[in-house]
Parts: C-alpha cells; structure tokens; sequence
C-alpha cells in the first residue's frame, strides 16, 4: 500500500461514496439513511478540505471529524471480519483514507 497523501485520500473517500451510493436515499433503509446523508455530507467536506477548497474551520472540521469516526465505528470499517473477503483491500485502503482525513480536519 502507497504513503497516503490529501489527493488519495479525496480519491478513495469520493469512490466509498459512489461504491455505496450514499446520496442515494432509496439505496437505504428509511431509518438508516439519515445518517448515511449526514456521513456523505461529513466525507464532502472532508473532500474539499483535502484539495484545500474549504473556508470551514474548527468547529464544523470537528464535527466532520466526529462524524467519520462514528461511520468507521458504527459500519465496522475496522473490523475486517465483518466485510466480504473481495472487499476488505478496499475497506482497509479506505480505512486508513478517513484516518488521515480526520488527523487533517483536527488540525
């Protein structure tokens, strides 16, 4: 796996968006997709960030942060075993992506 730099990460988490068409709202469960939009919107931001094209600061960052952490924890994203074998490459590329996000928005 290649050293993780601003312009891969953006690249992985705008592809964990369409893989999982998260701003589809029919793609979901009724009750499931309120956060999912949240978590799109959060990896949005994060995105913009990333390619320095985002005036937010602190508190909406933390919050962007926050949101990621919770995706990562509420999806299992760190656990390998919960994920179909073909997929785990992918999840764990992805993985690691949204931890370097994170590290960036806290900054």
């Amino acid at each position: 796996m290649s050293q993780m730099d601003v312009t891969r990460a953006a690249q992985l988490i705008e592809k964990w968006i369409s893989v999982y068409d998260m701003d589809n709202a029919k793609a979901w469960e009724r009750d499931e997709y309120p956060f999912i939009k949240d978590t799109s919107k959060a990896m949005k931001i994060a995105v913009q960030v990333l390619r320095g094209k985002s005036a937010l600061k602190g508190a909406s960052l933390h919050a962007a942060a926050s949101q990621l952490l919770e995706y990562v924890d509420e999806y299992g994203m760190d656990s390998p075993a919960e994920w179909e074998k073909e997929n785990i490459p992918f999840v764990k590329e992805v993985l690691e992506a949204i931890n370097f996000t994170v590290a960036v928005l806290k900054k």
